[in-house]
């Protein structure tokens, strides 16, 4: 918005190149099953060469999640195993956050995103005699 009243508004149009930092597979992590069952997931993060970091540490922001960071070699290069495991035990639709810390001033953190589907078990069938 400007004080012009001939152009009370500037449509500005911003392109260029963007750079990725991190190779991160899958993007969202989406997990999927009953109740009661313990899901589990992995994320690879793999830093670019023009953008090289460690993490210095992981927390999902929800607190709907456990989670570990393991350093690994792919390929000759320092990559990260992130693995994802839900807490939630209700059946219903959840998501959550993990933050990634690093310590590349370009990008001092990381978000993944969890999504967490749990179905409610079939009712249990009653026997009879």
């Amino acid at each position: 918005m400007t004080n012009d009243p001939k152009a009370p508004a500037v449509h500005l149009s911003i392109a260029g190149p963007v750079d990725r930092f991190a190779m991160i597979t899958p993007r969202m992590l989406s997990l999927r099953g009953m109740s009661g069952e313990t899901l589990r997931g992995s994320v690879s993060i793999t830093p670019e060469e023009k953008y090289p970091f460690k993490v210095l540490g992981t927390y999902p922001l929800e607190g709907k999640l456990k989670v570990q960071l393991d350093e690994v070699q792919q390929d000759g290069k320092t990559a990260y195993a992130l693995r994802v495991e839900n807490l939630k035990t209700e059946a219903g639709s959840y998501n959550d956050t993990v933050r990634v810390k690093t310590d590349n001033p370009h990008q001092p953190e990381l978000d993944v995103r969890v999504f967490v589907y749990l179905r409610a078990p079939p009712a249990l069938e009653k026997k009879t005699n």
